[in-house]
Protein backbone atom coordinates (compact mmCIF):
# COMPACT_ATOMS: atom_id res chain seq x y z
CA UNK A 1 0.00 0.00 0.00
CA UNK A 2 1.26 3.48 -0.83
CA UNK A 3 2.76 5.21 2.18
CA UNK A 4 1.31 8.70 1.83
CA UNK A 5 3.40 11.40 3.53
CA UNK A 6 0.49 12.28 5.80
CA UNK A 7 -0.16 8.73 6.98
CA UNK A 8 2.69 8.55 9.49
CA UNK A 9 1.71 11.95 10.91
CA UNK A 10 -1.90 10.81 11.25
CA UNK A 11 -0.90 7.55 12.96
CA UNK A 12 1.12 9.53 15.48
CA UNK A 13 -1.86 11.81 16.13
CA UNK A 14 -4.18 8.83 16.64
CA UNK A 15 -1.78 7.36 19.17
CA UNK A 16 -1.62 10.70 21.00
CA UNK A 17 -5.38 11.03 21.11
CA UNK A 18 -5.92 7.45 22.30
CA UNK A 19 -3.34 7.94 25.05
CA UNK A 20 -5.46 10.69 26.61
CA UNK A 21 -8.41 8.39 27.29
CA UNK A 22 -8.34 7.18 30.90
CA UNK A 23 -8.55 3.46 31.62
CA UNK A 24 -12.09 2.93 32.83
CA UNK A 25 -14.18 -0.03 33.88
CA UNK A 26 -16.41 -0.76 30.86
CA UNK A 27 -19.31 -2.15 32.92
CA UNK A 28 -20.36 -0.53 36.22
CA UNK A 29 -19.72 -2.86 39.13
CA UNK A 30 -22.34 -3.47 41.84
CA UNK A 31 -21.76 -1.47 45.00
CA UNK A 32 -19.60 1.22 43.43
CA UNK A 33 -20.31 4.84 44.35
CA UNK A 34 -19.32 7.35 41.68
CA UNK A 35 -18.04 10.67 43.03
CA UNK A 36 -16.74 12.27 39.84
CA UNK A 37 -19.44 11.98 37.16
CA UNK A 38 -20.07 14.96 34.91
CA UNK A 39 -23.69 13.94 34.32
CA UNK A 40 -26.32 15.82 36.36
CA UNK A 41 -28.42 13.49 38.51
CA UNK A 42 -31.55 15.66 38.29
CA UNK A 43 -34.06 14.80 35.56
CA UNK A 44 -34.80 16.93 32.53
CA UNK A 45 -37.58 19.39 33.53
CA UNK A 46 -41.04 17.96 32.68
CA UNK A 47 -42.04 20.87 30.42
CA UNK A 48 -38.92 20.22 28.32
CA UNK A 49 -39.70 16.51 28.02
CA UNK A 50 -43.27 17.37 27.03
CA UNK A 51 -41.97 19.72 24.32
CA UNK A 52 -39.93 16.83 22.93
CA UNK A 53 -43.00 14.58 22.89
CA UNK A 54 -45.01 17.27 21.13
CA UNK A 55 -42.27 17.75 18.56
CA UNK A 56 -42.45 14.04 17.74
CA UNK A 57 -46.23 14.15 17.50
CA UNK A 58 -46.01 17.21 15.25
CA UNK A 59 -43.66 15.39 12.88
CA UNK A 60 -40.44 17.28 13.60
CA UNK A 61 -38.28 14.32 12.62
CA UNK A 62 -36.50 15.57 9.48
CA UNK A 63 -33.36 17.62 8.97
CA UNK A 64 -33.55 21.21 10.09
CA UNK A 65 -31.58 24.11 8.59
CA UNK A 66 -27.86 23.57 9.19
CA UNK A 67 -27.70 26.37 11.73
CA UNK A 68 -30.81 25.18 13.58
CA UNK A 69 -34.48 26.10 13.71
CA UNK A 70 -35.03 29.85 13.69
CA UNK A 71 -37.20 30.00 16.85
CA UNK A 72 -34.36 28.45 18.86
CA UNK A 73 -31.74 30.72 17.32
CA UNK A 74 -33.91 33.72 18.13
CA UNK A 75 -34.32 32.54 21.71
CA UNK A 76 -30.55 32.04 22.03
CA UNK A 77 -29.95 35.54 20.69
CA UNK A 78 -32.46 37.01 23.15
CA UNK A 79 -30.82 35.15 26.04
CA UNK A 80 -27.33 36.24 24.98
CA UNK A 81 -28.36 39.90 25.07
CA UNK A 82 -30.38 39.65 28.30
CA UNK A 83 -28.03 37.41 30.32
CA UNK A 84 -24.61 37.85 28.73
CA UNK A 85 -24.77 41.41 27.39
CA UNK A 86 -23.97 40.36 23.82
CA UNK A 87 -26.19 41.58 20.98
CA UNK A 88 -26.56 38.79 18.41
CA UNK A 89 -28.15 38.43 14.96
CA UNK A 90 -30.00 35.07 15.10
CA UNK A 91 -29.97 34.74 11.34
CA UNK A 92 -26.20 34.97 10.87
CA UNK A 93 -24.44 34.71 14.24
CA UNK A 94 -25.81 31.51 15.83
CA UNK A 95 -25.31 27.81 15.09
CA UNK A 96 -27.20 25.14 17.03
CA UNK A 97 -24.87 22.17 17.43
CA UNK A 98 -25.08 18.54 18.48
CA UNK A 99 -23.86 19.33 21.97
CA UNK A 100 -20.97 21.56 22.98
CA UNK A 101 -18.34 18.93 22.15
CA UNK A 102 -19.38 19.05 18.51
CA UNK A 103 -19.21 22.84 18.76
CA UNK A 104 -15.64 22.65 20.04
CA UNK A 105 -14.30 20.29 17.40
CA UNK A 106 -16.02 22.26 14.61
CA UNK A 107 -14.43 25.49 15.84
CA UNK A 108 -10.93 24.08 16.20
CA UNK A 109 -11.07 22.37 12.81
CA UNK A 110 -12.24 25.63 11.25
CA UNK A 111 -9.55 27.89 12.66
CA UNK A 112 -6.46 25.88 13.64
CA UNK A 113 -3.77 25.00 11.13
CA UNK A 114 -1.20 22.25 11.74
CA UNK A 115 1.49 23.50 14.10
CA UNK A 116 -0.55 26.32 15.62
CA UNK A 117 -1.29 26.58 19.33
CA UNK A 118 -4.09 27.61 21.66
CA UNK A 119 -3.50 28.68 25.26
CA UNK A 120 -5.65 27.17 28.01
CA UNK A 121 -5.67 27.30 31.80
CA UNK A 122 -4.43 24.04 33.30
CA UNK A 123 -5.70 21.68 34.57
CA UNK A 124 -8.22 21.33 31.75
CA UNK A 125 -10.79 18.91 30.36
CA UNK A 126 -9.20 16.25 28.13
CA UNK A 127 -11.38 16.93 25.10
CA UNK A 128 -9.81 20.31 24.37
CA UNK A 129 -6.41 18.73 23.72
CA UNK A 130 -7.80 15.81 21.75
CA UNK A 131 -9.68 18.17 19.44
CA UNK A 132 -6.65 20.42 18.99
CA UNK A 133 -4.56 17.40 18.07
CA UNK A 134 -7.15 16.23 15.55
CA UNK A 135 -6.75 19.63 13.91
CA UNK A 136 -2.99 19.08 13.82
CA UNK A 137 -2.48 21.80 16.42
CA UNK A 138 -1.70 21.74 20.13
CA UNK A 139 -2.64 23.28 23.45
CA UNK A 140 -0.23 25.22 25.61
CA UNK A 141 -1.18 24.75 29.29
CA UNK A 142 -1.05 27.89 31.43
CA UNK A 143 -0.59 26.76 35.05
CA UNK A 144 -3.02 27.75 37.80
CA UNK A 145 -3.01 26.87 41.49
CA UNK A 146 -5.41 25.68 44.16
CA UNK A 147 -4.01 28.39 46.44
CA UNK A 148 -6.13 31.02 44.67
CA UNK A 149 -8.94 28.69 43.55
CA UNK A 150 -7.35 28.20 40.12
CA UNK A 151 -7.81 31.81 39.04
CA UNK A 152 -6.00 32.42 35.74
CA UNK A 153 -3.21 35.00 36.06
CA UNK A 154 -3.21 37.28 32.98
CA UNK A 155 0.53 37.97 33.24
CA UNK A 156 1.28 34.24 33.23
CA UNK A 157 -1.07 33.80 30.28
CA UNK A 158 0.70 36.53 28.31
CA UNK A 159 4.10 35.02 29.10
CA UNK A 160 3.04 31.82 27.31
CA UNK A 161 2.22 33.56 24.03
CA UNK A 162 4.61 32.52 21.26
CA UNK A 163 4.95 32.83 17.49
CA UNK A 164 2.57 29.90 16.92
CA UNK A 165 -0.18 31.12 19.27
CA UNK A 166 -3.52 31.42 17.45
CA UNK A 167 -5.78 32.09 20.40
CA UNK A 168 -7.04 31.38 23.90
CA UNK A 169 -9.57 28.84 25.12
CA UNK A 170 -11.31 30.41 28.11
CA UNK A 171 -13.42 28.06 30.26
CA UNK A 172 -15.37 29.80 33.03
CA UNK A 173 -16.96 28.30 35.09
CA UNK A 174 -14.27 25.70 34.67
CA UNK A 175 -14.16 21.94 34.37
CA UNK A 176 -12.37 20.45 36.30
CA UNK A 177 -11.12 23.27 38.57
CA UNK A 178 -14.52 24.92 39.32
CA UNK A 179 -12.87 28.34 38.91
CA UNK A 180 -14.95 31.32 37.84
CA UNK A 181 -12.62 33.98 36.51
CA UNK A 182 -13.22 37.35 38.12
CA UNK A 183 -14.36 40.33 36.00
CA UNK A 184 -10.97 42.03 36.30
CA UNK A 185 -9.25 38.85 35.09
CA UNK A 186 -11.53 38.56 32.06
CA UNK A 187 -10.97 42.23 31.19
CA UNK A 188 -7.21 41.75 31.37
CA UNK A 189 -7.44 38.68 29.13
CA UNK A 190 -9.50 40.68 26.63
CA UNK A 191 -6.80 43.34 26.54
CA UNK A 192 -4.14 40.70 25.89
CA UNK A 193 -6.22 39.12 23.10
CA UNK A 194 -6.60 42.47 21.36
CA UNK A 195 -2.97 43.50 21.75
CA UNK A 196 -1.73 40.18 20.34
CA UNK A 197 -4.55 39.76 17.77
CA UNK A 198 -5.74 36.45 19.23
CA UNK A 199 -8.96 34.51 18.76
CA UNK A 200 -10.86 33.66 21.96
CA UNK A 201 -13.02 30.54 22.35
CA UNK A 202 -15.17 31.12 25.44
CA UNK A 203 -16.74 27.94 26.84
CA UNK A 204 -19.58 29.02 29.14
CA UNK A 205 -21.42 25.70 29.45
CA UNK A 206 -21.57 25.82 33.27
CA UNK A 207 -22.73 29.44 33.56
CA UNK A 208 -25.85 28.52 35.55
CA UNK A 209 -23.76 27.00 38.34
CA UNK A 210 -22.18 29.74 40.47
CA UNK A 211 -21.72 29.99 44.24
CA UNK A 212 -20.73 32.51 46.88
CA UNK A 213 -20.13 35.88 45.21
CA UNK A 214 -19.13 34.52 41.82
CA UNK A 215 -20.48 36.01 38.59
CA UNK A 216 -19.83 34.94 35.01
CA UNK A 217 -18.36 37.60 32.73
CA UNK A 218 -18.87 36.84 29.03
CA UNK A 219 -15.73 38.09 27.32
CA UNK A 220 -17.65 38.76 24.10
CA UNK A 221 -19.57 41.50 25.94
CA UNK A 222 -16.43 43.58 26.46
CA UNK A 223 -15.51 46.41 24.05
CA UNK A 224 -13.76 45.19 20.92
CA UNK A 225 -14.20 41.50 21.75
CA UNK A 226 -17.31 40.33 19.91
CA UNK A 227 -15.55 40.18 16.54
CA UNK A 228 -12.75 37.96 17.89
CA UNK A 229 -14.74 35.78 20.33
CA UNK A 230 -16.54 32.49 19.69
CA UNK A 231 -18.87 31.63 22.56
CA UNK A 232 -19.85 28.01 23.24
CA UNK A 233 -22.80 27.06 25.43
CA UNK A 234 -25.49 24.42 25.61
CA UNK A 235 -28.27 22.65 27.45
CA UNK A 236 -26.62 19.48 28.77
CA UNK A 237 -25.61 20.66 32.23
CA UNK A 238 -27.96 23.45 33.32
CA UNK A 239 -31.08 21.76 31.98
CA UNK A 240 -30.03 18.13 32.64
CA UNK A 241 -30.22 17.38 28.91
CA UNK A 242 -26.97 15.48 28.35
CA UNK A 243 -28.60 12.85 26.14
CA UNK A 244 -30.60 15.34 24.08
CA UNK A 245 -27.37 16.63 22.49
CA UNK A 246 -27.97 20.33 21.94
CA UNK A 247 -25.38 23.08 22.19
CA UNK A 248 -24.74 26.33 20.39
CA UNK A 249 -22.08 28.61 18.98
CA UNK A 250 -22.41 32.40 18.97
CA UNK A 251 -19.92 34.47 16.99
CA UNK A 252 -19.49 37.22 14.41
CA UNK A 253 -21.10 36.33 11.08
CA UNK A 254 -17.75 35.90 9.32
CA UNK A 255 -16.59 33.40 11.92
CA UNK A 256 -19.90 31.54 11.73
CA UNK A 257 -19.54 31.14 7.97
CA UNK A 258 -16.19 29.42 8.46
CA UNK A 259 -17.62 27.02 11.05
CA UNK A 260 -20.91 26.18 9.35
CA UNK A 261 -19.67 23.76 6.63
CA UNK A 262 -17.61 21.82 9.17
CA UNK A 263 -20.64 21.59 11.46
CA UNK A 264 -22.61 20.26 8.50
CA UNK A 265 -19.89 17.73 7.70
CA UNK A 266 -19.91 16.45 11.27
CA UNK A 267 -23.64 16.19 12.00
CA UNK A 268 -25.64 18.15 9.35
CA UNK A 269 -27.80 19.55 12.16
CA UNK A 270 -28.63 19.00 15.79
CA UNK A 271 -31.48 16.48 16.37
CA UNK A 272 -34.74 18.17 15.37
CA UNK A 273 -36.77 16.92 18.33
CA UNK A 274 -34.06 18.04 20.72
CA UNK A 275 -34.02 21.52 19.23
CA UNK A 276 -37.70 21.99 20.01
CA UNK A 277 -37.12 20.68 23.53
CA UNK A 278 -34.22 23.12 23.93
CA UNK A 279 -36.51 25.95 22.85
CA UNK A 280 -38.87 25.04 25.68
CA UNK A 281 -35.94 24.94 28.08
CA UNK A 282 -34.51 28.35 27.24
CA UNK A 283 -37.88 30.14 26.99
CA UNK A 284 -39.73 28.30 29.76
CA UNK A 285 -39.81 28.80 33.54
CA UNK A 286 -36.54 28.66 35.46
CA UNK A 287 -37.84 28.61 39.02
CA UNK A 288 -37.35 24.81 39.10
CA UNK A 289 -33.59 25.42 39.02
CA UNK A 290 -33.48 27.36 42.32
CA UNK A 291 -33.76 24.24 44.57
CA UNK A 292 -31.48 22.32 42.21
CA UNK A 293 -28.69 24.87 42.61
CA UNK A 294 -29.28 24.96 46.37
CA UNK A 295 -28.84 21.18 46.50
CA UNK A 296 -25.62 21.36 44.48
CA UNK A 297 -24.39 24.00 46.90
CA UNK A 298 -25.23 21.73 49.86
CA UNK A 299 -23.24 18.92 48.28
CA UNK A 300 -20.40 21.36 47.58
CA UNK A 301 -20.20 22.23 51.26
CA UNK A 302 -20.36 18.54 52.17
CA UNK A 303 -17.37 17.91 49.92
CA UNK A 304 -15.35 20.77 51.42
CA UNK A 305 -16.08 19.71 54.99
CA UNK A 306 -15.10 16.11 54.26
CA UNK A 307 -11.86 17.09 52.52
CA UNK A 308 -10.96 19.42 55.38
CA UNK A 309 -11.27 16.46 57.76
CA UNK A 310 -9.16 14.30 55.46
CA UNK A 311 -6.50 17.00 55.29
CA UNK A 312 -6.60 17.11 51.47
CA UNK A 313 -6.22 20.59 49.92
CA UNK A 314 -8.53 21.78 47.15
CA UNK A 315 -9.44 24.88 45.22
CA UNK A 316 -12.64 26.42 46.58
CA UNK A 317 -15.32 25.68 43.96
CA UNK A 318 -16.88 28.94 42.76
CA UNK A 319 -18.74 27.47 39.78
CA UNK A 320 -19.72 24.33 37.85
CA UNK A 321 -20.26 21.24 40.02
CA UNK A 322 -16.75 19.96 40.53
CA UNK A 323 -14.00 20.16 43.11
CA UNK A 324 -10.36 19.56 42.21
CA UNK A 325 -8.48 17.81 45.00
CA UNK A 326 -4.74 17.84 45.69
CA UNK A 327 -3.84 14.26 46.68
CA UNK A 328 -0.09 14.87 47.08
CA UNK A 329 -0.37 14.05 50.78
CA UNK A 330 -1.67 10.56 50.00
CA UNK A 331 1.63 9.71 48.31
CA UNK A 332 0.10 8.33 45.10
CA UNK A 333 -0.34 9.79 41.64
CA UNK A 334 -3.90 10.25 40.43
CA UNK A 335 -4.28 7.02 38.37
CA UNK A 336 -2.91 4.93 41.25
CA UNK A 337 -5.01 6.78 43.81
CA UNK A 338 -8.15 6.28 41.73
CA UNK A 339 -7.53 2.54 41.35
CA UNK A 340 -6.76 2.18 45.06
CA UNK A 341 -9.92 3.97 46.18
CA UNK A 342 -11.99 1.96 43.71
CA UNK A 343 -10.53 -1.42 44.66
CA UNK A 344 -10.40 -0.87 48.43
CA UNK A 345 -13.49 1.26 49.00
CA UNK A 346 -15.74 0.83 45.96
CA UNK A 347 -15.51 4.54 45.13
CA UNK A 348 -15.02 5.85 41.59
CA UNK A 349 -13.16 9.14 41.36
CA UNK A 350 -11.11 10.36 38.43
CA UNK A 351 -8.84 13.02 37.04
CA UNK A 352 -11.08 15.19 34.89
CA UNK A 353 -8.14 17.23 33.66
CA UNK A 354 -5.57 16.83 30.92
CA UNK A 355 -4.59 13.19 31.39
CA UNK A 356 -1.16 13.75 29.83
CA UNK A 357 -0.48 17.06 31.55
CA UNK A 358 1.82 17.22 34.60
CA UNK A 359 -0.61 19.60 36.33
CA UNK A 360 -2.98 16.70 36.96
CA UNK A 361 -0.46 14.16 38.20
CA UNK A 362 -1.52 14.63 41.83
CA UNK A 363 -5.11 15.82 41.46
CA UNK A 364 -8.47 14.09 41.19
CA UNK A 365 -11.85 15.57 40.32
CA UNK A 366 -14.83 15.22 42.59
CA UNK A 367 -18.36 16.11 41.50
CA UNK A 368 -21.61 17.17 43.15
CA UNK A 369 -23.70 14.85 40.98
CA UNK A 370 -24.47 12.11 43.54
CA UNK A 371 -27.44 12.26 45.95
CA UNK A 372 -26.40 13.42 49.41
CA UNK A 373 -26.71 10.01 51.07
CA UNK A 374 -24.53 8.39 48.40
CA UNK A 375 -22.10 11.29 48.55
CA UNK A 376 -21.70 11.05 52.32
CA UNK A 377 -21.21 7.27 52.17
CA UNK A 378 -18.68 7.57 49.34
CA UNK A 379 -16.72 10.27 51.16
CA UNK A 380 -16.66 8.20 54.35
CA UNK A 381 -15.28 5.24 52.40
CA UNK A 382 -12.67 7.43 50.71
CA UNK A 383 -11.65 8.96 54.05
CA UNK A 384 -10.74 5.54 55.43
CA UNK A 385 -8.44 4.87 52.48
CA UNK A 386 -6.88 8.33 52.68
CA UNK A 387 -6.18 7.87 56.38
CA UNK A 388 -4.35 4.61 55.67
CA UNK A 389 -2.40 6.13 52.77
CA UNK A 390 -1.37 9.19 54.75
CA UNK A 391 0.09 7.03 57.50
CA UNK A 392 2.65 5.57 55.11
CA UNK A 393 2.80 8.26 52.41
CA UNK A 394 6.27 9.33 51.25
CA UNK A 395 7.04 13.01 50.97
CA UNK A 396 6.26 14.19 47.43
CA UNK A 397 8.01 17.38 46.31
Amino acid sequence: MTDFPQSRWWSDRVRQVRATFPHQTSVPQPGLITLSSGTPDFPTPPHVVEAGRKALADGHTAYTPWAGIMPLREAIAEKMERVNGVKVNPGSEVIVTTGTQEALIAILLAFLNPGEEMLIAAPFYDEYRRDAWLAGADLVPVPTSAHNSYELDPATLEAHIGPKTKGIILVSPNNPTAAVFRPATVKAIAKIAQEHDLLVVSDELYEMFVYDDATVTSIASLPGMKERTITINGFSKGYSMTGWRVGYIVADAGLIQAILPIHHGLTICAPAVSQWAALAAITGPHDWFVPVLAEYDRRRRTWMAALDKMGLPYGRPRGAYYILIDITGAGLDSPTFSRTVRDEAGVVIGGGGGAVDPSTLYTVRGAFTSPLDKLEEGLARMARVVERLREKAPVVS
